[in-house]
């Protein structure tokens, strides 16, 4: 596999652990001191799309892969590597759920005028309803958990897909490069 796909799935996986181990403590009782949700959908963003859009684009015009060559690539994997991508994905999807079951019909927090607004989706109640801190708390942490977990996870599964990708290209050009060598020796073989 060539280095540019190891680069930039270390880069894809090493920033997703980093937001689903920044995610995970917001479970726990208490306020972690975390940057605004919109701030952290910005670094998401930022991060996210480009990794992600280079990996798609890698995988689709330099792939070109069948999904039994793409699963025979993933087998190919050191086994720690395959360990560790699918327990990264899978915290980030249990850290999904987790926080769909967690975080109510309220969200995006805010102070205006000094008071501690959320906005309610429940249907029939949806608008602006005032909360008092502790609610207001609570709701900037679901958010929070939100900008992180599942950019955390889509990263994840970039690194995945750079991985599989990388190998099975390099499978692939193995066989390319070995069946058109014969007829340019000369020689045939026995």
């Amino acid at each position: 596999m060539r280095t540019s796909f190891k680069v930039h799935a270390a880069l894809a996986g090493g920033a997703g652990a980093l937001m689903l181990l920044v995610a995970g403590p917001t479970l726990l009782p208490g306020v972690l001191p975390l940057p605004s949700p919109r701030f952290l959908a910005v670094l998401a963003g930022v991060t996210v799309f480009p990794l992600l859009g280079w990996a798609l684009f890698r995988g689709l015009f330099f792939g070109g892969f069948d999904r039994e060559l793409q699963w025979l690539a993933f087998r190919c994997l050191p086994g720690r590597t395959r360990l560790a991508l699918v327990a990264l994905i899978g915290a980030g999807v249990a850290l999904c759920v987790l926080d769909g079951a967690a975080s109510g019909s309220r969200q995006n927090a805010e102070v205006r005028d000094g008071r501690y607004v959320v906005l309610e989706t429940t249907p029939g109640r949806r608008g602006t309803v005032e909360v008092d801190r502790r609610e207001y708390e609570a709701v900037r942490e679901a958010d929070q958990r939100s900008a992180l977990t599942i950019p955390g996870t889509m990263l994840a599964g970039t690194a995945l897909i750079v991985l599989v990708t990388g190998e099975a290209r390099r499978a692939d050009g193995g066989a390319v490069s070995t069946t058109s060598a014969a007829p340019a020796s000369g020689g045939t073989r026995n």
